[in-house]
């Protein structure tokens, strides 16, 4: 095993500033090099909750030795397997921490991760729910050359949220006391971040930090590769439910929600899409503005607007029958007003970039 001797390290006071929870299913591969960049931590007022579910692999001997090396870890073993949601919800009865930061037994926090997190934290007191940007880690342990982005401020991940994940699951730090009232759904085996996020991001603030400040392994083991075909299912299922709720006078078939859900991804138009589906974003985009109608962050809510804009414009450009371009640009005025006009304005005469988060 390799790291530093923790010996030495004094153990957490009784309400540590932030539990580290983990729950490890058979992660011997990589759990060394999750721990031990938990355990360098420049922050030190930390416990970390390691939850064993039952694991069958080398992953129990690992965990005790490290147990033993370090006063801040406290080792918890499921007599069963429980799987991730539930384990996770343990973790959180468990937690003495007033934030609860996740960590994955298969991915690596930078050591400036939680002292950042928690300075930021400390000066937005209305922000609840914190992640960040995150390097992928290759099979071969290689960093792809550019960090995976996420929106960064509330209203911009509320709009994200409706139709993917605006956050990485290993990078958030979450108010313990928000956790208690509103544990992980069991009723939800994959994809149970998702489904957390919206009803938080309802109940508090929520950010992202730009910086990436954990890395996520990408291999054949990890759950998402795994069990893709049933996150996506349950993510639609997701996404349809907040869609029906949000815009109830447009009905939400999977075919049109799928549809709606590539824009998301994508900065310029795709093979397939049509006027309708952008009609429907647009849509969309009004609900969301009146279901945020009294929100503070207005120049936030402008931002939203105008990367839909932008995206909405593209569309127009690629359009080859005039009506269906006159449908768009009139939708776009309907909803934005005199703002559309600005936008329209600017990009015909600028050159088209990547819309910065």
């Amino acid at each position: 095993m390799n790291g530093t001797d923790a010996s030495a390290e004094p153990p957490p006071t009784v309400t540590p500033r932030v539990t580290v929870l983990t729950s490890v299913y058979n992660g011997a591969p990589h759990l060394d090099a999750a721990i031990e960049s938990i355990l360098a931590q420049t922050w030190r007022d930390f416990e970390f909750l390691l939850i064993d579910d039952a694991s069958t692999d080398a992953s129990p001997m690992i965990l005790a030795a490290w147990a033993g090396r370090d006063p801040r870890i406290r080792l918890v073993r499921n007599a069963e397997n429980l799987g991730l949601t539930r384990s996770l919800n343990k973790g959180i009865a468990l937690a003495r921490g007033v934030w609860i930061a996740r960590q994955d037994a298969d991915d690596r926090s930078l050591p400036e991760r939680l002292e950042r997190q928690l300075r930021f934290l400390e000066s937005h007191p209305e922000v609840g729910l914190l992640g960040s940007a995150a390097w992928i880690l290759q099979e071969n342990g290689q960093r792809e050359s550019i960090p995976r982005g996420v929106p960064s401020r509330h209203l911009a991940i509320a709009w994200h949220l409706l139709f993917a994940n605006p956050f990485f699951h290993a990078s958030v730090m979450v108010r313990r006391e928000l956790l208690l009232a509103n544990p992980y759904d069991e009723s939800v085996r994959h994809s149970q971040d998702f489904e957390l996020w919206g009803r938080l991001v309802s109940k508090t603030r929520a950010a992202n930090l730009a910086e990436p400040l954990i890395e996520l392994r990408h291999h054949d083991a990890r759950i998402s590769v795994r069990q893709h075909a049933s996150q996506q299912a349950t993510g639609m299922g997701i996404v349809q439910g907040r869609l029906e709720k949000l815009c109830p006078d447009l009905s939400w078939d999977e075919a049109r929600v799928a549809a709606v859900r590539q824009l998301i991804h994508a900065e310029w138009p795709k093979a397939g899409e049509t006027t309708e589906v952008y009609l429907v974003w647009l849509r969309l985009l009004e609900c969301f503005e009146q279901d945020m109608a009294h929100d503070p962050e207005r120049s936030e809510m402008l931002r939203v607007q105008e990367r839909v804009l932008r995206r909405c414009w593209r569309a127009v450009i690629g359009m080859h029958g005039l009506a269906d371009r006159l449908r768009l640009l009139r939708a776009m005025v309907r909803v934005a007003g005199w703002r559309s006009v600005k936008v329209l304005t600017r990009l015909a005469l600028v050159r088209f970039k990547p819309h910065p988060w």
